[in-house]
């Protein structure tokens, strides 16, 4: 979203007369949003929202429901019948969506919400991801792959400790998943029977692969550490290491970049062919919180070659994904879910920390 010469100096000019000018000046104008629809999920707490074919899919301590956001009215919304919330963001796989949190993992179907299926945890059940076929999923130790139409168990791959649990998502590339069980190593398994590949042994560096995204012949994971990875996916040799100088909360793969929020206060593009830095955004500079942003716990999304980041001081800052500079902040007046679903149409569907699914316009 473009903004005139004429808008950033008038902004300035404000803060100046104010006497709230920042020691780094804050150059995005600042939009209220409006909010053009509301609809009650039934929940008292929403998992993250899923953007899937058009259509908005929530979870949570009660239901599962599914919204066109061109409707007022909900498409459909039933009780999922878990014995825990559902946490996980919903996924699609063809006609079927999953859903689920730590005890039991299930399929619906995406047209009128007919459960099918429910996997019940071994031990516990971790971050599923899930394709046409497969929900591909940590229990306990072990790596399953369920079955989309039955949920069975088709094979399971067993890593070479018993001593850690999958809490976080595989990710798949080709014929080969990738994932990270907690002992400090990457494990490669071929997708049609589970057999291992390859594995990556980084103990040194990390006990926990947080998230993977593939992008071409590089897997981009970040670690439970400051540290996130290139590595490619034929051969596990590590491409590049980039040390965010601080825990990486989360990362966010599109295209040939990542992007990357550290608490040192910057986010990041990296270059994922290189691990080389394209830009950075100061988001705090410490002892000055004048102009500082939020933490951040939502997840980076990008859309229309712009990077939305969802703050916890309920700001939605709006990145140009070329060069970084600030082109909106979005300011919310009640509290939020750290979830963000951009629409075209300056749009984007958010979650309410009461329960309430809203699409707002800015």
């Amino acid at each position: 979203m473009a903004l005139s010469n004429l808008n950033r100096r008038h902004f300035v000019a404000a803060l100046a007369a104010g006497g709230l000018l920042p020691t780094f000046v804050v150059s995005a104008a600042t939009q209220t949003p409006t909010v053009v629809r509301r609809w009650a999920s039934g929940n008292t707490t929403l998992a993250p929202l899923a953007l899937l074919d058009d259509h908005i899919f929530f979870n949570g301590d009660k239901t599962l429901g599914r919204i066109d956001p061109d409707n007022t009215a909900l498409t459909w919304n039933v009780p999922h019948r878990l014995s825990s919330n559902a946490v996980y963001r919903p996924r699609a796989a063809g006609e079927l969506v999953i859903s689920g949190g730590q005890r039991e993992l299930g399929g619906w179907r995406q047209a009128d919400g007919q459960a099918l299926w429910l996997h019940k945890a071994i031990l516990q059940v971790g971050t599923p991801f899930v394709d046409a076929d497969h929900t591909y999923v940590g229990d306990g130790h072990w790596l399953l792959a369920l079955n989309n139409q039955s949920g069975a168990i088709d094979w399971r791959f067993a890593p070479d400790t018993d001593d850690c649990t999958a809490a976080y998502a595989p990710t798949v590339a080709g014929e080969t998943v990738f994932f990270g069980p907690g002992d400090g190593i990457l494990y490669a398994v071929n997708r049609a029977d589970g057999k291992l590949t390859w594995k990556l042994d980084e103990k040194k560096e990390w006990q926990y692969v947080r998230q993977m995204y593939v992008t071409g012949k590089v897997l981009v994971a970040g670690t439970y550490t400051e540290l996130l990875y290139g590595i490619n996916v034929d051969t596990g040799k590590v491409l590049w290491k980039f040390k965010a100088g601080n825990f990486i909360n989360s990362h966010h793969v599109s295209g040939d970049a990542a992007y990357l929020w550290s608490p040192t206060g910057w986010i990041y593009a990296i270059d994922v062919a290189t691990g080389k830095v394209r830009w950075r955004h100061q988001t705090t500079r410490y002892g000055n919180n004048a102009a500082n942003w939020g933490h951040m716990m939502a997840e980076i999304v990008t859309f229309e070659n712009q990077v939305y980041c969802l703050d916890m001081k309920q700001v939605l800052h709006v990145l140009d994904g070329v060069d970084g500079k600030e082109l909106l902040r979005i300011p919310f007046a009640h509290d939020l879910r750290p979830t963000v679903s951009p629409l075209p149409g300056k749009r984007g569907v958010m979650a309410s920390d009461t329960g309430e699914v809203q699409l707002v316009q800015w």
